[in-house]
This record gives structure tokens, sequence and C-alpha cells, in this order.
């Protein structure tokens, strides 16, 4: 694929006419092509040659083509074209080049991050954690929204299908070798006997249903959630509703897919979790609630498989008649380290996502406030409060925040430079890299924590694997994956 780059920053206003001079027809059916050619999401960080066919940006021209283009009078687009569309994209101007303050690169490191990593992530492990929290997980207690009859009421199928048909539509994108199929599903396409895997999608119909409901959009939908008015820096970076609706319709027999990976995302748990409380209704915000009472069992899932170790649950504790509290929600006691566990269903927020001027106040209030609690049960247990008896006071201690979804860079020394020291050191710790932690086989996960204390203090979970060994796959996950039906027989 051929693509040139300009030696100049370029317009948004620029970029956005250039690929205007084609239909939408042409260009996103290309787009399609393309998306469909692109490597696992698990690989794209690995993969030379990638160049500035990212899908970030083919999503970016898809969104804008489909949302503003128009059929009349306008050329078909070629190889070459999109090559070019692109190589604006990657020369689209940035606040950095106008900013003047010292923090400017990692405000613009804090927009890429956001623009680029959500599409970097372990497909294996996002669809299997979908269904190990949301259908293997049991709850401490009775949730509000997710009970016996969520699913159908939420989504129109369980949970185990939902995945499965995102598995289904991204295989059909991507697996054929015709080029008029590549980047379509077509669900008319396939028998009965293809649907058989499924506990109820079992026709075209009941496919479709699902499909129309939550993955599908169309360009006049596109068209209206185009902002009126977008920042021509900044517009590259927010929101892309086909991050939401990956497959569109009306453009010939079935769905079109601009970018592939986007379908298996909406499947992921941050999919699921914007599916469930969308319209910030009330039994949306509900569904949220419930979903991070969910994640806090589901850490403790994965606690478990630390084969050194004692999980202790959150501990509730008394200081006076007015002053009662609770410890982190999980204490985790190995023979050389107590580790100190909060846990959190955030996700870096749009605005931190954009890199605003005050991104230090966002950091500070989420997930800086999951530090604080750590600070509290770190103190209580050097006071040798009588709550935490069973909890060794003569021990190193660590802190680890568990977030749902990574908070990029935040574990570099310049940001976490703008959370308080709070007096041992904390790693912000994503439940992928969690996941890996846990099944860690030549080397116990203390130890690792333990390597240089200064130097924890700004350190990933995920720097500190390298060179160790680890097990195949992580028991729950793989638990999850075996669950999630595979219609037609197709793996990948």
């Amino acid at each position: 694929m051929r693509f040139t780059v300009p030696p100049y920053s370029v317009s948004d206003d620029r970029y956005i006419k250039r690929i205007l001079r084609h239909s939408p027809s042409s260009l996103v059916e290309l787009i399609a092509f393309t998306g469909a050619q692109l490597p696992l999401p698990r690989d794209l960080g690995r993969q030379e040659g990638l160049g500035v066919y990212g899908p970030w940006a083919l999503a970016d021209a898809a969104w804008i083509s489909l949302g503003l283009g128009q059929e009349i009078n306008r050329a078909p687009a070629q190889k070459r074209d999109l090559g070019l569309i692109l190589g604006y994209h990657l020369a689209l101007d940035d606040p950095v080049s106008q900013e003047t303050k010292e923090e400017k690169l990692t405000r613009f490191l804090l927009r890429v991050a956001g623009q680029q990593f959500v599409w970097q992530v372990d497909e294996y492990s996002e669809l299997s954690r979908s269904v190990a929290l949301l259908r293997q997980t049991t709850p401490p207690e009775k949730l509000e929204v997710v009970g016996p009859d969520w699913e159908q009421e939420v989504l129109g199928c369980p949970v185990t299908d939902y995945v499965g048909l995102a598995r289904f539509a991204w295989g059909a994108a991507t697996g054929h070798r015709i080029p008029q199929l590549m980047g379509r599903f077509a669900p008319t396409a396939f028998a009965p006997a293809d649907f058989s895997e499924f506990a109820t999608l079992r026709s075209t119909d009941d496919v479709s249903t699902v499909l129309e409901r939550h993955f599908v959009t169309d360009a006049l939908k596109l068209r209206a959630s185009f902002p009126a008015s977008p920042d021509p820096l900044l517009r590259r970076y927010t929101h892309n509703p086909l991050r939401a609706t990956p497959l569109v319709s009306g453009y010939g027999d079935g769905y079109l897919i601009p970018v592939a990976a986007a379908v298996l995302a909406k499947a992921g748990l941050l999919g699921l979790y914007y599916t469930g409380g969308e319209n910030n209704s009330p039994r949306g915000k509900a569904f949220t609630r419930d979903l991070g009472r969910l994640f806090e069992q589901y850490v403790a899932r994965q606690l478990s498989l630390l084969t050194d170790a004692t999980v202790h649950p959150e501990i509730p504790y008394k200081i006076s008649k007015k002053e009662t509290g609770k410890s982190v929600d999980w204490i985790v006691v190995f023979p050389n380290l107590v580790l100190l566990i909060e846990v959190k269903s955030y996700r870096p927020t749009a605005a931190l996502r954009l890199g605003p001027e005050n991104f230090a106040d966002i950091l500070a209030a989420r997930p800086g406030d999951a530090f604080e609690q750590i600070r509290k049960t770190d103190r209580l247990i050097a006071d040798n409060h009588p709550a935490f008896a069973e909890i060794p006071h003569d021990l190193p201690r660590r802190g680890m925040v568990v977030t749902m979804e990574p908070f990029h860079l935040l574990n570099t020394v310049e940001l976490r430079a703008k959370i308080p020291d709070i007096g041992i050191p904390v790693t912000v710790t994503s439940i992928h890299e969690l996941e890996q932690a846990v099944t860690i086989t030549d080397v116990s996960l203390a130890d690792l924590l333990l390597t240089d204390a200064q130097q924890q203090r700004a350190l990933s979970l995920q720097q500190l694997f390298t060179g160790h060994e680890f097990l195949e796959h992580n028991p729950v996950l793989e638990q999850a994956w075996e669950a999630i039906p595979l219609p037609g027989n197709r793996r990948w």
C-alpha cells in the first residue's frame, strides 16, 4: 500500500476537503477492504510497515466520508487517493504546534494514547473478559440491573451470543479471499447451520435484530453525529461513532464494516459498559454501578490464581464513635509483602484524552482518590489498628490501583508527579496487566514489586514482565473463551 506524507502541517479543513472529493460508496468500500487486511488488534503496536494505515485513521476518514460526503459529481476513490488522505491525517496540525508550556509534550502524548492505544488491545482477553465478568462472576449481593433477565432486556440475547456474534461478523469481514466480500458482513449469505452454535440467534432474522439494535448505523445518523463546529485541532481525537456502531447499512448487500477491529471493541467490556449505560439514564447509571461491583469480584477471581498469597476482602474499621471507614478493596498478603489493592471501574475521560491544560486536576480526582484510600489503609496497618490484626504490620507494603481500562502513561514520571506521593510505591494497573501478572510462573509477583522501590513509584507492571515466564492461558479467561460460540465453526 502506497502513501505520501506531506512535509508540512495540514489543516483539518484541507484534510476534509480532500476526503470529500470522492463518493462515499467508493472511498468507504476501499477503507473497509483495507481495514479487513490489518493485523489483529493485539499485533498493531508491533507491526512493521503499518505506516499511515492505522485503524484510527481509517475510521476517521470513513466517518467524514459517510457523514459529510455525497455521491453526485464525485470521483471514485483509488488506492493512491486513500494513501494520500491517510498521509494528510498523519500530518494534521495539532495544538502542540501552538503550545509553549513545558507540559505540551505530555498533553500531546495523552491525545495520541487516547486516539491510538484503544485500538491496540488483545482481542482474546477483551472478549473473554466480557463473558468472564458478566456471565461467570458471582456478585457479592443482589444487583440493581444485572439480574436473571438483564441480558435479554439490555442486549436482546445472552452475553455469550452477543460476543460470538461480534466474532462472527469480524471473521466474515476479514476471512474472505474474495475482494468484493472483504470488509462486509451479510447474514443472509449464511445457511441456518452456520448459526447452530448460538444459544438463541438461530436465524438470519435473529442475528439482524441484534445487529440493528446495537451494531448498525447509516449515513444519515453519521451526518447527524458530526459536530457542527468542531475544533480543527482536536476533532480527530474526539469520539468516533463508528467505534460504537461499526456496521454501516445502505451500501450493498448486508453491512459494510469500515474498520473490522471496531466490531471486536463493541463486544469488549468498554463497549458493553456504554451499551448498558447508554443515554446516561437512571437505568444506565445503575448498570454501570453493577458493572463496578462485578469488576471488584472479578479482580478477586484473578487474585485467587496467586499460589503464594492470601487474599483478604475489604476490612471495616472504627477510629471513634463518629469516624468509621473501610479499607482498600483487597489486601494480598505474601510471605514478604503486603499489597494494598483498590479497584476502580474508571476509564480515561473524554476530556483527559484531549490532553487539556487541567489534566493534573483530572488525574488527582480520578484515579487520585484511589491513592488516598491506599494511604489510609497503609497508615492503619502501620499503626497496628485492631481491625487489621490479621495483616502483618512489619512487612513492606505496596499499593496497586486496578482499573477497568488502561490509563496509558500514568506510570510515567511526568504524569505521576501530578498525583501527591502517599509514602509507599503505587502502580496503576489495567485489568489486562493483572490478568497476566497472576499467571507468572518463574518468580513471585511480590518479588517483582519489590525489585526497586524507588523506581517502582513510576513503573508499570508491563515493564516488570520482561524476561519472565507465564502460563500459556489465564484459567479464568480460558474458561470464558470456551463458552463463546463459534458460528460456522470459524476459528481465528
